[in-house]
């Protein structure tokens, strides 16, 4: 009896309390870890941390797959356990949105003849692509396809981009209408080729159909849904001019990269007077070092104002670069119906040369300060329908410079301004996302200061709490 008095009354010291508490809060938090892995591991939630969302379908993709009413089929070319990693989790993402959107994994070795009926340029389609069929078409998306890279240099060309997305999606728009709309490329002025820009293909990708146009010889045919004034050198005939005006009064659309001609062109400017703007003739020149590359004082840099057409490119922080921009200012008195939305500026350091033999880097009496308008969106409505043109004062807008290649911004501007000028919002903020990682630069004050609290400040304060938990379990 005493033994078990003994027992009884030691059961009910402090030490065996709080032991005991400890005990059941050490017990239930392994039971909550426990309960907690279980159901994760049941529902397996992911999170996309990559800060391009490599592994999330964007806000437009998704409302294009919901948008769907049709059945269609997504044939992933690859041998089972051989699929591609990123293109797997990306038409997964797709086929869960929607069930309208069904996969099929199909290997190429053993169903030849089932790649044959898709091939229709004869030219093979190799492991790894994707073949999007709807009701009313269908389309290939190769593997080259699915990424973009830059051969800047051609031994070691490097990927930059990963456009399955907008591929996907593109290709989803194009099966469940059944129609490309066709854009014709105006020649006959010494344009350079959009196909020479390697934009052609580009284009394309996007489900348009690119085809030439010479206004002389024709009328602006009635399956136009925009047209592209690339770079002209010359200016337009006055048949030219009265056959591109009468396709704008009929809510027209034209995509317009004008640079600097060696002569006067009194017929195309007309035709953009007539909506309230006017290409100013002369060199924008940067003084400010902020608003150039390559520290050439030609090459702008300009800020980007919030637009339909910009938006996208602010929202990654995609510059644009305008290798001799000329300005494009803004007419009065002009149509009230007009509406005009500058795009791309200059800075307040800048100006516009407007006598070329001048070789002073200095701004002089004849010359415009700034900051000069680059770009302008214009648009009005009217009964025969809403008129839209996107002007940059730039031809070579979509060249090459130097060792920098052809500029992302500026390619990605060019396709958010033809999908404005047609009207797919959708397509808008769907662009390649890049892979390229730009390390983080830190100061040597931010060193110091991570340096001081996970050196000093965090290993004291986990002694210091270390400390105080033994100086009260002493006394217990």
């Amino acid at each position: 009896m005493k033994n078990t008095a003994k027992i009884s009354s030691s059961l009910r010291t402090r030490q065996v309390k709080y032991g005991g508490y400890a005990a059941i809060i050490t017990i239930a938090v392994i039971a909550g870890l426990i309960g907690a892995n279980l159901i994760c591991e049941l529902i397996a939630p992911q999170f996309d941390l990559t800060k391009n969302k490599l592994f999330s379908l964007s806000e437009q993709s998704s409302q294009v797959a919901d948008g769907l009413k049709t059945p269609v089929t997504i044939y992933c070319l690859w041998e089972p356990g051989k699929e591609t990693a990123q293109v797997k989790q990306i038409v997964d993402l797709y086929a869960a949105r929607s069930e309208n959107i069904s996969l099929e994994d199909v290997d190429p070795d053993r169903n030849p003849g089932f790649i044959t009926q898709y091939d229709k340029d004869k030219k093979g389609i190799e492991k790894g692509s994707l073949v999007i069929e709807g009701e009313k078409d269908f389309r290939v998306i190769r593997l080259q396809d699915m990424y973009d890279v830059n051969y800047a240099n051609p031994q070691n060309p490097q990927i930059t981009g990963f456009s399955i997305e907008k591929r996907i999606t593109g290709a989803l728009l194009y099966v469940s209408s059944g129609e490309t709309p066709v854009v014709y490329e105006i020649t006959g002025h010494q344009e350079t080729p959009l196909a020479q820009l390697a934009m052609q293909e580009m284009i394309e990708r996007e489900n348009y159909s690119l085809l030439p146009l010479n206004l002389i010889q024709s009328e602006v045919p009635e399956d136009a849904s925009a047209l592209i004034l690339n770079g002209p050198k010359a200016d337009f005939t006055q048949i030219e001019a009265d056959r591109l005006r009468a396709y704008l009064e009929k809510g027209g659309r034209l995509l317009a990269l004008i640079d600097i001609m060696t002569g006067a062109s009194p017929n195309l400017d007309e035709v953009f007077s007539g909506y309230g703007i006017r290409f100013e003739f002369g060199v924008t020149v940067e003084l400010n070092k902020n608003y150039i590359t390559a520290n050439n004082p030609y090459y702008t840099v300009p800020d980007m104002a919030n637009h339909e057409i910009t938006g996208p490119l602010l929202e990654k922080r995609s510059p644009v670069v305008l290798p001799i921009a000329r300005g494009v200012s803004s007419l009065e008195p002009r149509r009230q119906s007009i509406r005009l939305t500058p795009l791309l500026a200059s800075s307040q350091l800048s100006f516009l040369r407007t006598d070329l033999s001048l070789e002073t880097p200095d701004i002089t009496d004849t010359d415009i300060q700034g900051p000069i308008v680059l770009g302008m969106a214009v648009s009005e409505d009217s009964e025969e329908g809403e008129t839209r043109i996107a002007a940059i004062g730039c031809g070579t807008f979509l060249e090459p410079i130097n060792m920098f290649g052809q500029i992302p911004g500026n390619i990605d501007m060019f396709m958010n301004g033809l999908t404005w000028l047609e009207d797919k919002p959708e397509n808008l903020s769907i662009r390649s996302k890049s892979l390229i990682s730009v390390p983080m630069n830190v100061t040597e004050l931010y060193v110091i200061i991570f340096g001081l609290i996970f050196v000093v400040f965090i290993p004291l304060a986990l002694f210091a709490a270390g400390l105080v938990t033994w100086l009260k379990r002493r006394h217990l």
